[in-house]
């Protein structure tokens, strides 16, 4: 290839670039997860399925010992040959079979972006290490749909090396109209093999959902969930016995045996299926909340919570999976947990000071009475609607999250009447 044509090569790469971005912008992204039938694959598949995560591991520990006297670019990823050490610490060279030339540049890749991350966070003050050797890979990016992968029909998928395999649950997304694919990710859990796969689909294309009402939500450990129209949701989901022998038994192997390692990936495995059950149960409430057009929550402690009399409860529940998951939606409004949202009454305006946790019933003087998770929630919605300062609040917990300024709460308190508070100046 001549100057002339490479230069008119990358200037094609740019301007393909430039118009994927522009396209972008008028797109929804959504990642698809399909599982790889492990059973029907010949040998042939299966070892190199295996292998495409060990030669991973091989060649980002190869990639470590690189830059502790070489530049990260002067690595050549064309290279067949790696060097690690075995379990006695010995110098071993490996031969890269299976992992294509683009796995290779994504794995590179991967270290390139924790180096930059290392590099804005030690330039923010903070105290960082150096990248570490890693005993097992998980993930390999598919960076290119039609040549790293490439699906045939919702029912088969093909991988670069690995030829033609069978997947399960792409019918959710194969039949969408004008749906665009990215890049996708293979995944090794403890249950399975996975395949994480981007598209894009136009926002035209989708259909416009009708929204109910805004509601307020409230977390407490009684109930993990109230809301403000009355439903209650307590979900609670402990560790199965099973899970509890599996931590006995692995502390009766010896360390590094093959019993060990046995018992540890059957301990991963059921680890696995509570965080799936764990998931489930709140992808389920979620979709409940968000058919309202507003959810209003509160900026709840519950780390506070774990180390206090509730951890067990908290370390049960799916508080902290609904929470991280309602703060990166648009349509959620956050207060800050400062906010009296149980203590004050929306009749009269008034603080209720003595309140404790045994108190299920909100009474003031006035005379109103609510259940206290219901009039909380309530109240959220309340306090945020009357926002009399102008500003419709701080982006705390991310790009996409709204979270009202205490000072603004405290004017929508002394407009309702409550003595506590004084003017903003």
């Amino acid at each position: 290839m001549t100057e002339a044509e490479r230069l008119a090569k990358n200037e094609r790469i740019r301007d393909a670039g430039k118009a994927t971005k522009l396209r972008r912008k008028e797109q929804i992204c959504r990642v698809w997860r399909v599982k790889i039938d492990f059973s029907h694959l010949n040998s042939r598949q299966q070892t190199a399925l295996k292998m495409l995560f060990v030669e991973a591991k091989w060649l980002h520990n190869d990639v470590i010992t690189f830059l502790k006297a070489h530049e990260i670019n002067s690595y050549d990823y064309k290279t067949q040959t790696v060097h690690n050490l075995d379990k006695e610490k010995q110098p071993v060279t490996h031969e890269l079979e299976y992992i294509s030339s683009q796995m290779k540049q994504a794995v590179i890749q991967n270290i390139k972006d924790s180096m930059k991350a290392l590099k804005a966070a030690k330039n923010k003050g903070r105290a960082v290490g150096a990248l570490k050797y890693k005993s097992d890979y998980a993930s390999i990016n598919l960076q290119q749909h039609g040549i790293t992968y490439k699906f045939y029909s919702a029912g088969y998928i093909k991988i670069q090396n690995l030829g033609k395999i069978r997947i399960r649950g792409a019918g959710q997304f194969f039949n969408i109209p004008n749906i665009e694919y990215a890049n996708a990710k293979l995944l090794k859990l403890p249950d399975g093999y996975y395949i994480a796969v981007t598209t894009f689909q136009n926002k035209t294309g989708c259909e416009h959902r009708e929204y109910k009402s805004p509601i307020g939500m409230d977390m407490g450990i009684k109930t993990s969930i109230t809301l403000s129209d009355g439903r209650k949701y307590k979900i609670l989901i402990e560790e199965p016995e099973r899970l509890k022998r599996l931590q006995r038994m692995i502390m009766r192997r010896m360390k590094d045996s093959s019993n060990r390692y046995k018992a540890r990936k059957l301990l991963e495995r059921e680890y696995q299926k509570l965080t799936n059950r764990k998931q489930d149960a709140a992808n389920k409430i979620l979709h409940e909340i968000l058919q309202h057009e507003q959810i209003y929550m509160q900026d709840e402690n519950l780390s506070g919570w774990h180390k206090g009399l509730f951890g067990r409860t908290v370390q049960h529940s799916i508080l902290g999976l609904v929470k991280s998951k309602l703060i990166k939606n648009e349509r959620v409004i956050v207060l800050p947990k400062s906010v009296p949202t149980t203590k004050y009454c929306p009749q009269c305006g008034k603080l209720k000071k003595n309140i404790t946790l045994s108190d299920r019933i909100y009474e003031c003087e006035c005379g109103y009475h609510e259940d206290r998770d219901i009039h909380a929630a309530r109240n959220m919605i309340l306090l945020a609607k009357q926002n009399t300062c102008g500003t419709q609040g701080i982006n705390a917990f991310g790009e996409d999250v709204r979270q009202h300024e205490p000072r603004d709460l405290c004017c929508s308190l002394v407009e309702l009447g409550s003595p506590h508070f004084h003017k903003c100046g």
